[in-house]
């Protein structure tokens, strides 16, 4: 592994953000964002063996979140350590961390925070741009659906968008303890009613996988992250 190959530094949006997740996570939470043009030579080779297929474009979005997982583990004083891929593809944390990876074509987000008492962590970065209208349906359940429609019509593709959001966050967070694989419509996110929602409910109704926790958002500079942080 090649230490000194590294992501361009992100723009200023993206640090914006880094910067307002990182206040709002609070201490104990290692926040770290990067572009998504991270280079594979710097992935330990327990790592690689994931993506040592796959296209190079692919391979520098994995080298990326790799590198902003160590730089999110470095902020809460943790050494660098691989950090694998299990055959389901999720991330093996190194013993005592948990965390959570996500990216879009053009950044990555990475969280890391200790794993006492069974806790876990789900983040998701979207573009803060409106959801195709051909997926709403699919995404959404039908009260999710109901409340949609009831806002704004300048606002309902970016609130699907913030739906799908939630809901990838909270299955990253169940996952580490279910091993269940969720469909959109397992999921029911209840949002408050005004247009820039940053708390809701979130509630998966499948049998292998109840749950009831509070998330969170925050949209900044073009970009939305969801996040949810719990114990069990």
């Amino acid at each position: 592994m090649r230490e000194s190959a590294a992501c361009a530094e992100p723009p200023l949006a993206l640090r914006t953000l880094c910067a307002d997740l990182t206040e709002r996570l609070g201490p104990g939470i290692g926040v770290a964002c990067t572009g998504v043009d991270g280079d594979p030579r710097t992935l330990y080779a327990e790592e690689f063996a994931a993506v040592q297929k796959a296209i190079p474009r692919r391979q520098r979005e994995f080298a990326a979140g790799r590198l902003a997982a160590r730089q999110a583990m470095a902020q809460i004083g943790r050494p660098p350590a691989a950090i694998p891929s299990a055959p389901d593809r999720s991330p093996i944390w190194p013993e005592g961390l948990t965390g959570s990876i996500s990216h879009t074509d053009r950044a990555c987000i990475a969280v890391v925070g200790a794993s006492g008492n069974g806790r876990s962590i789900g983040i998701d970065l979207e573009d803060d741009v409106p959801m195709d209208p051909g997926l709403w349906d699919s995404i959404c359940t039908p009260g999710e659906r109901a409340f949609v429609s009831s806002q704004p019509e300048t606002f309902q593709g970016r609130l699907v968008t913030r739906l799908f959001s939630a809901k990838e966050a909270f299955y990253k967070w169940q996952y580490p303890r279910t091993r269940c694989m969720l469909e959109f419509q397992d999921v029911h996110v209840t949002l408050p009613s005004n247009e820039l929602p940053s708390r809701w409910r979130v509630v998966s109704t499948h049998r292998d996988a109840h749950a009831d926790i509070e998330g969170h958002g925050i949209a900044s500079n073009g970009y939305f992250v969801a996040w949810v942080i719990g114990h069990d």
